[in-house]
């Protein structure tokens, strides 16, 4: 430790024996992810790069699913219906290998889109 790392840390702690600071037990918060890791030049590029592109992407799957899901409305039988949605979730599966976790997609529930299906053609 330097000398001005070590005469800050004695003043915090002296103004915490003051009671001038309140200090926690344990700190709150959220840890920042790979903060020990080095990184290579550009890294920030690259990543800023990833997100947008996986942004990119969920916006297209998006709207790939919305219009997926106008056409499980217009199916003949539940087979028909059936296909639409596996079709759709290999859609979401290969979107979820291309994306960034905070971007991908849950898979679609069969059993609930065929009750939803049931529901508006009774």
């Amino acid at each position: 430790m330097d000398w001005i790392s070590r005469i800050v840390e004695e003043r915090l702690a002296q103004a915490g024996e003051r009671g001038e600071l309140d200090i926690p037990e344990r700190l709150k918060g959220k840890p920042i992810p790979g903060i020990d890791e080095s990184r290579p030049d550009g890294w920030w590029a690259e990543s800023f790069v990833r997100r947008e592109r996986s942004r990119s992407r969920r916006a297209d799957a998006d709207a790939a699913l919305a219009s997926a899901r106008v056409g499980f409305w217009r199916a003949e039988s539940e087979s028909e219906l059936a296909e639409l949605v596996a079709s759709s979730n290999a859609m979401i599966a290969r979107l979820n290998l291309n994306v960034v976790d905070d971007d991908r997609m849950d898979l679609l529930d069969l059993d609930e889109v065929t009750e939803r299906w049931r529901a508006v053609r009774s």
